[in-house]
């Protein structure tokens, strides 16, 4: 049902799930990696319990208590903001890993760290404040991937080092314009960009990831990658 790219690492292919809206999973070196799990459980059913469950912020579509507890196994661990962290039962809580903005882990044999993600546009202050939630950078044995999550452009972007892939988000009011996101491209320079999180509300149309393609320079070396994140609408 969901597509899959792959890219190498040191230690094995890494495959790349979109799943709905801010949703993916990661397949890496025998483990299974979740972040922002949301909706019915059904589609989670094909994969493996999770070794990691990835956390970034409060907001429905990112944070589903339900989806949550039917995914967490007996192994399971998870990452997640305070805003989080506060809001989870006890029993969850005690697998998971609290991270503010710069915090380090190593977890699962996957390098990680918290990246500041907020709006920066006066406006749109209100929907994502500094500090609150994490984007996160993960290492999988020397290829790194950037999750943003909800976010404008920020300074922050420009010290990540080479990264290999990156998602951005893609919507209005509440994260970027398309324009944004080439600007987060050029700040960042993956080699791999996933627009994502570019419907609100899910039924509606939204921006559409293709324009990306057209709006970078000419001489960008980054590849756009282009997925139906609402096949399930």
């Amino acid at each position: 049902m969901y597509d899959r790219d792959t890219i190498e690492t040191d230690a094995g292919p890494l495959t790349i799930i979109p799943i709905h809206h801010a949703t993916l999973v990661f397949e890496w070196n025998g483990k299974t990696v979740i972040c922002d799990p949301v909706g019915s459980v059904d589609r989670y059913k094909h994969f493996s319990e999770p070794d990691l469950i990835v956390l970034t912020h409060h907001h429905q579509d990112h944070f589903d208590l339900h989806t949550l507890d039917a995914l967490v196994g007996e192994t399971a661990r998870l990452i997640a903001p305070q805003v989080v962290y506060d809001q989870l039962p006890a029993d969850i809580a005690g697998k998971t890993r609290l991270m503010a903005n710069g915090d380090t882990a190593e977890i699962a044999d996957i390098g990680i760290r918290a990246i500041p993600m907020y709006n920066t546009t006066p406006d749109r202050l209100k929907y994502h404040e500094k500090g609150v939630g994490n984007g996160y950078l993960f290492d999988f044995a020397g290829a790194k991937v950037y999750l943003a999550s909800d976010t404008e452009p920020t300074e922050d972007m420009r010290g990540l080092g080479e990264v290999d892939v990156a998602f951005f988000p893609m919507n209005l009011p509440y994260t970027m314009t398309p324009d944004q996101v080439v600007e987060c491209i050029e700040r960042v320079k993956p080699k791999f960009a996933y627009p994502f999180h570019y419907r609100f509300p899910f039924d509606k149309p939204g921006f559409a990831p293709e324009t990306l393609q057209a709006m970078l320079p000419a001489d960008s070396e980054t590849t756009i990658q282009v997925h139906d994140w609402y096949k399930d609408v």
